[in-house]
């Protein structure tokens, strides 16, 4: 099992030593959010960086835009399906019956609450997976992610549940996305898929 503090101290260290980096993918993440569209390709572009930092990889701001080009509709395909889910997860509070009381709609709350972290979870090693994956696909993509949760649990629970927790505290200010949280949550994930890859390798 691969050391979870260890790959959030990993992260962070790749952060800091790419701190202009840091600063740009984040900054540029954060301002394509805003105009919806731009949205999920930014987000694809956010885990590409943080795939090619984790391999000590050079990149600047042409290789962003090169790589919003190149997962702008791979980026979309996974958003469809998160929209829909999403929809769906959203009706439960949305709607009337959520405030009401009884021992049925607490467990039907606690079934949405499941299903919104499940989703959420998977998410967040989608990209490393699809970017690892050799034929790279929607599919590829959350197979992947799955089967590294059925692996490493509590790695991908830790990690999942800290990144949560940062992404929650920073969401208030906003100004901590723009300071490197977005992207040291892509390298978190991006490191643990890594570290995973590399275990297997040597058990291999």
């Amino acid at each position: 099992m691969s050391n979870p503090f260890l790959i959030l101290v990993h992260a962070a260290r790749l952060a800091w030593r790419n701190a202009y980096h840091t600063l740009l993918i984040s900054a540029v993440w954060l301002a394509a959010q805003l105009l919806v569209v731009t949205g999920p390709p930014a987000t694809a572009v956010l885990f590409a960086m943080a795939h090619h930092t984790s391999e000590e990889a050079f990149w600047n701001a042409g290789n962003l835009w090169h790589s919003f080009r190149e997962l702008f509709v791979p980026a979309w395909l996974w958003a469809m399906p998160n929209v829909v889910v999403v929809g769906a997860l959203a009706w439960g509070p949305l709607s009337g019956w959520w405030g009401q009381t009884g021992a049925a709609l607490v467990m039907l709350q606690g079934v949405w609450a499941f299903l919104a972290t499940g989703w959420l979870g998977l998410n967040l090693f989608y990209w490393p997976m699809w970017l690892a994956a050799v034929s790279p696909s929607v599919r590829a993509g959350y197979a992947g992610s799955a089967r590294f949760w059925r692996r490493e649990p509590v790695t991908a629970l830790y990690i999942f549940l800290v990144c949560t927790l940062a992404a929650f505290l920073s969401l208030p200010l906003m100004l901590p996305f723009v300071l490197g949280v977005a992207f040291w949550i892509a390298l978190a994930a991006e490191t643990a898929v890594r570290f995973r890859r590399g275990e297997t390798e040597r058990a291999g």
